[in-house]
């Protein structure tokens, strides 16, 4: 059934307005672990997903089931839900200019075969499973999608996004005097990812799980502390961010609300290539720019789909998308849901200092690299609780042994109260961060 079709059917079926969006995703998934399992798998998700409004409200339906029949069953169901259920939306989005697109898709990537994938990882494999240490790798997958989705509606709206993705996960572990460390990471790339690139992260990876076999406990109580990268992602994702969009309620941030010191600021930026989640447009068709969200600890605005735009009077800020960015390449897909205010890419600005330097400030401390259970965390009050499974001391200014069974509390109000932060910065799920210098954290340690 083709688009005018569907726009047609929809119009005469009684719907104002009907927006579609089709949704095709390849993914190549090959993986090897020390234990002799090998997995190789390819699978292909397609849908279609229609929105209309009739009489003033919205309904959603979908199908994975892309033929004539079963899309006019599904603009129907939509219309239906629209009259019974619906909540009121005035208009769908409207054609709007794009001022930048970012190249988002390589064709040498979509193109690539589970064959060329698989003896990619075994390579990679073969060659880390070799090194003479405490340390070894204990699995490498290595994953590569493709995904192409079209936003079209009856107000002229048309536009089409391709993207490639190939991520190179691998877990390590370090054993020595029966303490134990082990340290998960990746490498992403739109390009098919050179294997000699992996091969040198993982053993990067692997010498550095040996240098954190816990040697030394760490007396309970209040510290200043370093946060990597991953752990103020991490715990950003599960706080923050959530309560920044302008669905979250109660609503618990404002414009105009100061949450952070001047050293904290955060920018959407969609149209950066080096973050998955990156597009030119969300996926009802609004374009996408570079937002400053907090400025110097400071809420410069919430982030808005089409429909919270409109309650508000506002205008969308690029932002509604339709399924949890962090839930792809899972379950559900976004073809499956309507689109919903969601935070897409986040850059927190970096400072000028090196993790030498923070820690330098610091007389009795702990930088903590990685934890455990920060999925816990209650965004809105900002409180969690986490195991803190990478982490060293910190004395006299210097970063020194791996400490042992760590617990950290606090509030992410005691995060975002950044003294500093380092020039470096990684990728993290959909963040790119620095490490920062926090005034305190609360620990619980062994006696």
């Amino acid at each position: 059934m083709k688009i005018n079709e569907i726009l047609k059917f929809a119009e005469e079926s009684n719907a104002e307005q009907c927006e579609i969006f089709i949704y095709e995703d390849k993914n190549i998934s090959t993986s090897m672990s020390i234990d002799g399992r090998i997995r190789a798998s390819s699978t292909i998700s397609k849908g279609i997903g229609i929105r209309v409004i009739a009489r003033g409200r919205e309904g959603f339906s979908y199908t994975s089931s892309i033929n004539r029949e079963n899309i006019k069953k599904v603009v129907r169901k939509a219309i239906n839900i629209a009259l019974t259920a619906g909540r009121k939306l005035k208009d769908l989005p409207e054609s709007r200019k794009i001022s930048h697109v970012p190249k988002l898709y390589y064709e040498e990537l979509d193109q690539i075969t589970e064959d060329e994938v698989f003896e990619n990882t075994r390579k990679i494999f073969n060659k880390v499973v070799k090194y003479k240490g405490a340390g070894k790798i204990l699995s490498c997958n290595n994953g590569v999608r493709s995904i192409k989705w079209k936003i079209i509606n009856s107000l002229g709206l048309n536009y089409e996004v391709k993207e490639t993705h190939n991520t190179i996960s691998f877990s390590t572990i370090a054993v020595k005097d029966d303490q134990t460390a082990t340290y998960y990471d990746y490498i992403y790339n739109r390009k098919p990812i050179e294997v000699e690139d992996a091969i040198n992260k993982i053993l990067e990876t692997i010498k550095y799980a040996e240098s954190c076999i816990p040697k030394t406990p760490i007396e309970s109580g209040e510290y200043p502390a370093i946060i990597s990268p991953r752990i103020l992602a991490t715990l950003l994702s599960y706080t923050l961010y959530r309560t920044l969009t302008a669905k979250f309620h109660p609503r618990i941030i404002k414009t105009g609300d100061n949450i952070g010191s001047k050293q904290l600021t955060i920018i959407e930026d969609p149209l950066n290539p080096k973050i998955p989640n990156s597009t030119p447009i969300d996926h009802e068709g609004t374009p996408t720019r570079q937002i400053k969200i907090i400025e110097n600890g400071e809420v410069k605005t919430l982030l808005y789909d089409h429909y919270y735009a409109q309650i508000e009077g506002r205008e969308s800020t690029g932002n509604g998308f339709r399924t949890p960015m962090s839930t792809w390449p899972r379950l559900t897909k976004p073809y499956q849901t309507a689109p919903t205010p969601q935070i897409s890419s986040i850059i927190i600005k970096p400072g000028n200092k090196t993790l030498e330097e923070l820690a330098g400030q610091i007389d009795k401390g702990i930088y903590i690299d990685t934890v455990i259970g920060a999925h816990g965390a209650d965004p809105a009050s900002g409180n969690f609780t986490a195991t803190a499974s990478t982490a060293f001391k910190i004395e006299n200014g210097n970063i020194t042994e791996p400490v042992k069974h760590a617990t950290i509390t606090g509030n992410i109000r005691q995060i975002l109260n950044i003294i500093d932060l380092t020039k470096q910065q990684k990728l993290v799920h959909n963040t790119i961060a620095p490490t920062v210098l926090v005034p305190k954290i609360k620990v619980a340690g062994e006696k």
